[in-house]
């Protein structure tokens, strides 16, 4: 599925180009565009899209150098063949960091959005040579649950009515979208539901590699700074806490009055947030 970046506003991004690279079992899709002595990679939610940085990236590309990416399985990223029962975080990271083999980057700032930070976090510790920094949005870095736990989850989100029997994500109430994540805006909750149709089968194993995975375990290892960004309307604040104190330096910062996804509530806050830290 193609997406059109600027489906809001046909002008936002008319100086950005788009491509796809190949991976091993598909490829990746990115949108890239501005120039400067810095990369930064942004990565969406769980579910999402490259789109949802649209408001974002035209600030930031005056500074920068930016490349939004659609995850494995997610957006315009084709993978061949069906999906597995988990999508691990060290498949999706490494897909990641072979598309920017080819795309030509080499050492990068990522900021990404709850499962964008979480592999953020992985890259980080695996590759610390190619991370400059790090800034997670909404993401919740913390232990693993065994698979047995994820089987259980599987068949309850079933029966709950948030998947069909084949695991294709059905629509959510509005409410559902306000109580889980702090969201207010209606099209805002219109567009994750695009970009979980895109997205479809890929969301739950996706979902699954992130509960399979021990982050608590990653975060001493990792060089960068961090910054670990949420919004104060959602509930991923908590998850800050106890994942700096194993960091050798990171750091927390609220911003207010947004959802679990403040670069879309709040795009002009979070791009100033972005790039105050990454100091540009």
């Amino acid at each position: 599925m193609k997406v059109n970046l600027a489906m809001s506003d046909p002008s936002t991004l008319t100086k950005f180009e788009e491509g796809h690279v190949p991976v091993v079992g598909g490829q990746i899709h990115y949108v890239a565009g501005g120039e400067g002595d810095q990369t930064v990679v942004l990565l969406h939610k769980l579910g999402g899209w490259a789109a949802e940085w649209r408001w974002i990236m035209p600030i930031l590309a005056t500074r920068m150098r930016v490349i939004a990416v659609d995850l494995t399985g997610h957006g315009g990223s084709a993978m061949n063949g069906e999906p597995p029962f988990i999508s691990t975080q060290e498949e999706m990271a490494s897909h990641l960091m072979s598309a920017l083999d080819t795309i030509g980057e080499d050492r990068i700032s990522i900021a990404g959005s709850s499962i964008g930070g979480c592999v953020g976090s992985v890259c980080a510790a695996y590759w610390p040579e190619r991370i400059r920094s790090l800034i997670t949005v909404g993401s919740a870095l913390g232990g693993k649950v065994n698979r047995a736990t994820l089987e259980k989850d599987a068949a309850k989100a079933i029966a709950d009515g948030l998947f069909d029997e084949k695991e294709n994500p059905m629509p959510r109430e509005h409410a559902y979208m306000e109580s889980i994540f702090g969201m207010r805006n209606p099209a805002h909750m219109e567009e994750m539901t695009l970009s979980r149709q895109a997205a479809g089968r890929w969301i739950q194993p996706s979902a699954r590699g992130v509960g399979l995975y021990d982050y608590l375990s990653i975060l001493p290892r990792i060089e960068a700074p961090v910054l670990m960004a949420y919004g104060g309307n959602g509930n991923y604040g908590r998850f800050a806490p106890p994942a700096i104190e194993l960091m050798k330096n990171g750091r927390a910062e609220a911003i207010t009055d947004a959802s679990a996804f403040p670069h879309q509530d709040k795009p002009e806050e979070t791009a100033t947030t972005i790039m105050s830290f990454l100091g540009v």
